[in-house]
């Protein structure tokens, strides 16, 4: 049994007498401890799809599971690590991450800051936990934001763009972060992690999901092995044969019309 499973699923919001399609017959299925990244033009559905993931979204037709359960809403077996952090600004760095684990885990306070403490440890933060969001530049607020998105230990963790705000050196240190934090886990996490980026997807995942307008257009297998570092990746053969074909998948959207379709009801 998969751990994600969608099937033949379509979501479309109505308003007065129009109807907008923005998934269409979306089938896939994501195993256990898999990492795949989600990728396509702006408006193609990437985050309407994570959001059906998250349990925020419900399709109009078809099935979304998790462990052959169908997703009725959010759930603790789930976190998720947005593009524009969302901490708590009032709670500095281990209160912010401390929370989610007591929401989520009912812990102790005791625990939960124990827990707390070794996550922004793992993330590189370890001067900074008493800090206030407001006293972090943009690549620490992203650390503690996936301290906490961990620290609840969750099957599956979805990531919106996570670092698509960030300067290009902390992207790199936050990408490598995030991939010694995934192999060095026991029991890997399920990854679906949505971008724009080909070279992120590729040194990401296991696998790509290419999504045209509303509908899921190719699978892609990423065959190199890991630990990959940006260092040396980047300068493979290999990869520069797959980066051109999926970067042609772009170009060929680039003349269909990107986002949902407006259908008269």
């Amino acid at each position: 049994m998969s751990r994600i499973e969608l099937r033949n699923l379509s979501l479309a919001y109505e308003s007065e007498n129009k109807r907008f399609l923005a998934l269409e017959n979306i089938s896939l299925s994501i195993e256990s401890g898999e990492f795949v990244c989600v990728i396509g033009s702006s408006g193609c559905g990437k985050s309407t799809l994570l959001g059906v993931l998250e349990g925020l979204i419900f399709p109009s037709s078809g099935e979304a599971l998790i462990d052959g359960v169908p997703i009725t809403g959010t759930g603790p077996e789930r976190s998720v690590v947005f593009q524009h952090y969302s901490l708590f600004p009032w709670m500095n760095a281990k209160q912010n991450v401390a929370f989610g684990i007591r929401q989520v885990n009912n812990a102790s306070k005791k625990e939960a800051n124990e827990i707390a403490e070794d996550f922004l440890i793992r993330v590189g933060l370890k001067d900074f936990m008493d800090k206030l969001p407001a006293e972090l530049s943009g690549g620490m607020q992203q650390r503690v934001a996936i301290a906490r998105a961990l620290a609840v230990n969750p099957k599956i963790l979805l990531m919106d763009e996570p670092f698509g705000a960030i300067d290009a050196k902390t992207r790199v240190q936050l990408q490598e972060l995030l991939l010694s934090l995934w192999g060095a886990d026991a029991e890997r996490k399920t990854v679906v992690f949505v971008t724009h980026d080909t070279d992120e997807a590729l040194l990401l995942s296991d696998r790509i999901v290419f999504m045209g307008p509303r509908r899921i257009e190719q699978e892609i297998h990423v065959p190199f092995e890991r630990p990959r570092r940006e260092s040396t990746f980047f300068s493979k053969p290999e990869y520069a044969e797959l980066r051109k074909n999926l970067v042609s998948l772009f170009y060929r959207d680039v003349a269909q019309n990107i986002g949902g379709e407006e259908v008269l009801i």
